[in-house]
């Protein structure tokens, strides 16, 4: 399969909502089924400079959506990740070349040194290609989101810039404890 991951247009606003709302989608993302195709245009339309969102295209149609959030002020060296996937390409290899174009971005065009993310206690998959993709587990939240009629909890996980000032750091402090 061709995937092309270009920058997100306001035109796919469509496509990318109905994705937000598909039955295995919906339930590991923070959108609601309520979400509304101008409401999402009118977010794409006001991104501020630090959003740096990617769609994953195959055969002209729009399977993934993916962000880098990067912070501000004294969080200005790190960002949030976010991604979703089309249900019928799970497993594809979308969300990972989404991922890797992201990770490229924050490592050699803004040269970020901290990616973050939540996932799910039960987005298993998910949670497997972060740490294939060197996001480390950095601990447990409880109840920090409903899914499913329920309190899910999620991992938190940040990958540092490789050669990067905190990955020095944490090897700084790995040295001295030992």
């Amino acid at each position: 399969m061709n995937i092309e991951i270009r920058p997100i247009r306001v035109s796919d606003a469509e496509e990318v909502t109905e994705i937000m709302i598909q039955e295995k989608v919906l339930p590991n993302v923070v959108s609601l089924p309520s979400i509304r195709v101008e409401r999402f245009e009118a977010i794409l339309k006001g991104a501020s400079p630090e959003q740096h969102d990617f769609v994953a295209v195959s055969s002209g149609k729009v399977i993934g959506f993916a962000g880098l959030h990067q912070g501000k002020g004294r969080r200005a060296h790190s960002a949030t990740l976010f991604i979703m996937i089309h249900e019928e390409y799970h497993g594809k290899g979308a969300g990972t070349a989404l991922i890797n174009k992201l990770i490229d971005l924050a490592d050699n065009w803004l040269m970020l040194e901290r990616i973050e993310l939540t996932v799910l206690d039960s987005n298993h998959r998910a949670k497997k290609l972060y740490e294939n993709l060197g996001f480390l587990n950095e601990g447990f939240s409880k109840g920090t989101i409903i899914q499913n009629g329920r309190h899910a909890g999620e991992y938190r996980m940040a990958r540092f810039r490789p050669g990067g000032m905190i990955e020095e750091r944490m090897t700084e402090d790995s040295e001295r404890k030992d």
